[in-house]
């Protein structure tokens, strides 16, 4: 794949399906491209992207004096349910419904497709509703030849990849090394989404940036750059051990969050 002209296609593409494409040459111009999106009195939500955390822009933003909702932060390991519940779960709802939002992508095709994977769909969610304007950072590693090559990278790379660092078992693709469609409580692979174009009522930035970004590559790659990916990844990775979240159930957690829910109507009869 010629790098140069993959871009250039797919930054064209982006455009015609009505996302707004920008192109930066590295993380730093990437982040300077963010901060002067970024009014400084929004409050940004972020969706769990390790693209975002590299370039380091949710820094900046905060030095700056902007809110940031970060649910996900490698300087706070998530050891219980309660703090899962309090840190992840809380701040997962806030960042649903705020200024900005902010995450990567899982695949971005040369047509301008949008192509993620998702367990819980909060990430996935907000980037299609629940705010104004949507910005996304996407490494040029992700992306991809067409929809058949991003259900391939998804199976066959991502989705594994997720799993064998997340410490969760019982998953037939961690065995495998591909997505076997399992159906188990533990699957994380729950919702996929494929964004043909901008909704009709968010504004969506995609930052196509020059440089490995994220979890992401084709196994044809050389495997010293496909480690030099995974390793990076891995220095900006957020982590919550195992035993958080057994002992938690959907009902539990609903409660422990119940004050960020719209009020019930007292029923009558």
């Amino acid at each position: 794949m010629d790098m140069e002209k993959s871009i250039k296609k797919t930054l064209k593409y982006l455009k015609a399906r009505n996302f707004k494409p920008l192109y930066a040459d590295s993380s730093e111009e990437a982040r300077d491209i963010m901060l002067n999106l970024i009014p400084h009195n929004t409050v940004v939500g972020v969706g769990d992207s390790s693209s975002i955390r590299q370039i380091g822009i949710i820094k900046h933003l905060e030095e700056r004096g902007t809110r940031v909702i970060n649910p996900f932060d490698p300087e706070r390991p998530i050891g219980d349910p309660k703090e899962y519940a309090a840190f992840v779960f809380r701040s997962s709802i806030e960042a649903a419904r705020c200024d900005l939002f902010l995450t990567g992508t899982n695949a971005v095709t040369e047509d301008g497709r949008l192509v993620n994977i998702d367990g819980v769909g909060n990430r996935v969610a907000g980037m299609i509703w629940g705010h104004p304007r949507v910005v996304l950072a996407v490494g040029k590693n992700k992306i991809v030849k067409d929809l058949d090559a991003a259900f391939y990278r998804l199976r066959h790379v991502t989705a594994p990849e997720h799993v064998l660092r997340s410490g969760v078992s019982g998953v037939p693709c961690i065995v495998e090394g591909e997505c076997k469609d399992c159906m188990g409580k533990t699957r994380i692979c729950n919702v996929t989404t494929i964004m043909e174009g901008s909704p009709h009522f968010t504004e969506i930035t995609v930052i196509i940036v020059n440089e490995d970004l994220g979890l992401g590559w084709d196994l044809t790659w050389p495997r010293e750059r496909i480690e030099q990916i995974s390793q990076r990844h891995n220095r900006f990775m957020w982590s919550m051990k195992k035993e958080a979240m057994e002992t938690l159930t959907r009902e539990e957690l609903w409660e422990k969050v119940s004050d960020c829910l719209i009020p019930r109507r007292n029923q009558k009869g």
